[in-house]
């Protein structure tokens, strides 16, 4: 964290060059993963198709949300681009395609070569560069666990960072936090905000002993709720789009499958609600 920390500080071109060095790390290892353990994929390893039923099936599709969780990050620094009409949608485009590609592979090859089966399900990637690189498998994995950590934390703190910016900006959070470093342009305290929440968030998990799947889904969960908020807005501001309308539907058929976790999410959420309505009130009683 404290690393992620650094980096964004330093302003939004050292952010960027870090990150795409991030990025093409994690696609290069992957890709050499994939390839280098596809012989080993036995097709009558991909059958009976659905073991278990359905309902696993849902309980996936709300962890892959976190999966995918960040290509839409790209909206959160538009602004940063210096041709958002040519760029912005291309790369949404882009990182959906290179996304959903890594996965697919990720996925055939893990079930391809059973390694889902080893270590009790808990991290069969290690299993399948295991089986390529013998000892040196467990290093491998733990090398592409920090890249892809790293890359995660940091690509989220230069987005949010100026998402909480902006929004104090148009005084909807508290002005401290309308300020950019004079030497870098850097959200710096939009930043430390952001730094002193995350180890929050960390603090609880260790206390309450939350373990890893739990985390995914209530981060899935929150997601998932504001895709169906996005979806209901666009639907109401892009009436002539048929795209919202299937995000809605989507999102709302996964929803259940979070269980009692989505009530994080709901409760996260009408606290923000109520925070907005009684500082917006107290903002337009200043005025």
């Amino acid at each position: 964290m404290f690393s992620v920390f650094v980096v964004n500080y330093r302003g939004i071109v050292v952010s960027n060059k870090v990150q795409l060095a991030v990025v093409v790390s994690i696609v290069a290892l992957l890709l050499a993963t994939v390839i280098s353990s596809s012989y080993l994929v036995r097709l009558e390893n991909l059958e009976p198709f659905l073991p278990n039923g359905l309902l696993p099936i849902g309980v996936s599709a709300a962890l892959i949300f976190w999966s995918f969780l960040g290509y839409e990050n790209v909206s959160n620094v538009a602004e940063e681009f210096s041709d958002p009409k040519k760029d912005f949608h291309r790369s949404i485009l882009l990182s959906v395609a290179l996304v959903s590609g890594l996965y697919i592979a990720v996925a055939f090859v893990t079930v391809g070569t059973l390694a889902y089966k080893s270590g009790g399900s808990v991290a069969p990637f290690a299993a399948i560069l295991s089986n390529v690189l013998g000892v040196y498998g467990a290093i491998g994995t733990a090398i592409l666990a920090v890249f892809i950590i790293f890359g995660t934390a940091n690509a989220y703190m230069t987005g949010m960072s100026r998402v909480i910016y902006a929004v104090a900006r148009d005084g909807g959070l508290p002005r401290v936090l309308d300020h950019l470093s004079k030497k870098t342009s850097a959200p710096d305290r939009s930043i430390l905000a952001l730094v002193g929440l995350s180890f929050s968030v960390l603090l609880v998990f260790y206390v309450f002993g939350v373990d890893l799947e739990t985390a995914l889904l209530i981060a899935s969960g929150a997601a998932i709720l504001t895709y169906v908020i996005g979806a209901a807005a666009g639907i109401r501001l892009l009436k002539q789009r048929v795209f919202p309308y299937v995000t809605l539907a989507i999102s709302l058929a996964i929803l259940p499958f979070l269980g009692a976790l989505l009530l994080f999410s709901l409760a996260t959420m009408a606290a923000a609600a109520l925070y907005s309505r009684f500082f917006q009130g107290r903002r337009d009683a200043r005025v």
